[in-house]
């Protein structure tokens, strides 16, 4: 990974190397337990603790191949990623432990660094008939991205930066909410063309979450709608402003669509978002990644209201097999900078581009491919260094080598 930031700005590269071993038993009377580590090393690069002599910050994304909350270590740097215990009955299956949920847009394991969001606690997954299933979690651990800990919720919620709140206050919520645990329920179903999921996603003492999402499917054209509506808990009504992870008035809510078409060879979309002015949409970056249809690499609208987001997707399938060629394009508005209220973060309208390649390796290497990744971001009004210093108006380059047998 190298990011190239703009003008004067100091740049960084780091070329992280890793690796992981699982192993799950055999099936006894529907028993199996599984266990998986995770190491990764920096082979070389450049001094990510080198200061920006103009902003005084250093690397921010190579420390992501790493362990962000201990900059510096390159080397010990291994995780127990699964150790579960699992019943199978049927096409069903319940477990506990340390372990890799099944996929929800908001809890997911989003493996675009070394180390992945992990998840503790109870799993349990129901396939009723080919048309519906069910998933029911109880999880009150997690070790995120980047990182090589396990913490429980209280402390693991809010490590990373808590950004402001609405009236420009720094937020400090961290180790604030005693929360017991995360409940999860998501029910699915599918019929010819059309798909339906809705996904309730509980965090004590925060809020909850409820997420709905449909797909339908005919000669080609893909038509996509989400809507999202988030409620807070009474909890926060009792801590002082600046320690609130949400505002008691704020109900986050986000509607998002995508119309595509493809074939065997191309396809196309176009995706649009928008967040009310209802509040922020918030949810802890320390427990996993939004997916919204509008969601690509490096981008995110966790954190923000009243905005809106359009995103062009491309994919071009070459005729070598395999091998695939894809553009994103991406366009943020309504986000000012300065303006607390409904950005968390402070961040400015943006423009992006992402490029990717991809190709599998067939035969003797099969299991062997190679990924690269080009994303450029431009903000549209901010340019100061503070306000771009590897946050926007850069280039970064990803070339990711995986090898799974």
């Amino acid at each position: 990974m190298t990011t190239v930031n703009s003008e004067d700005l100091t740049n960084y590269y780091t070329n992280a190397t890793g690796g992981a071993v699982g192993f799950t038993t055999g099936n006894y009377k529907g028993f199996e337990i599984g266990v998986k580590g995770i190491f990764t090393f920096k082979t070389f690069g450049s001094d990510l603790g080198l200061e920006d002599p103009i902003t005084g910050a250093n690397a921010k994304w190579e420390y992501e191949l790493y362990d962000v909350l201990n900059q510096g270590n390159f080397k010990d740097l291994d995780r127990l990623e699964e150790l579960f215990i699992r019943y199978s009955f049927g096409n069903s299956y319940i477990s506990y432990g340390k372990l890799e949920t099944e996929y929800t847009p908001l809890l997911n394991h989003s493996d675009g660094r070394m180390k992945p969001f992990a998840h503790r606690g109870f799993w349990g997954y129901l396939n009723l008939n080919p048309q519906n299933t069910i998933n029911i979690g109880l999880l009150d651990g997690v070790s995120p991205r980047s990182t090589t800990e396990w913490f429980d919720l209280e402390e693991g919620i809010g490590l990373f930066f808590n950004g402001f709140q609405p009236n420009g206050e720094r937020a400090n919520y961290h180790e604030i909410y005693p929360v017991n645990g995360i409940g999860v329920f998501n029910y699915n179903y599918k019929i010819k063309n059309f798909n339906f999921a809705i996904y309730d996603v509980f965090i004590d003492k925060l809020h909850n979450t409820v997420w709905t999402e449909a797909n339908y499917v005919y000669d080609g054209f893909n038509l996509g709608l989400q809507y999202v509506y988030q409620t807070p808990m009474n909890f926060s009504e009792g801590l002082a402003y600046e320690n609130r992870y949400i505002q008691p008035d704020e109900n986050g809510q986000v509607i998002s669509s995508q119309l595509g078409w493809g074939n065997n060879r191309f396809n196309f979309g176009f995706a649009y978002t928008h967040a009310f002015d209802t509040g922020r949409f918030l949810f802890p970056k320390e427990l996993g990644r939004d997916r919204f249809f509008t969601s690509i690499p490096r981008s995110r609208l966790e954190g923000l209201g009243a905005a809106n987001v359009y995103t062009i997707k491309g994919e071009f399938l070459l005729p070598r097999p395999d091998l695939h060629f894809g553009v994103e394009l991406q366009q943020v508005k309504g986000t000012t900078p300065g303006d607390f209220q409904l950005n968390k973060y402070n961040v400015d309208e943006s423009f992006q581009v992402n490029t990717h390649l991809t190709f599998a390796v067939n035969g003797f290497f099969d299991g062997l491919s190679f990924d690269l990744l080009w994303v450029y971001r431009e903000n549209k009004n901010t340019r100061d260094a503070e306000s771009i210093f590897n946050k926007s108006n850069f280039n970064q380059f990803n070339f990711v080598t995986n090898f799974i047998f």
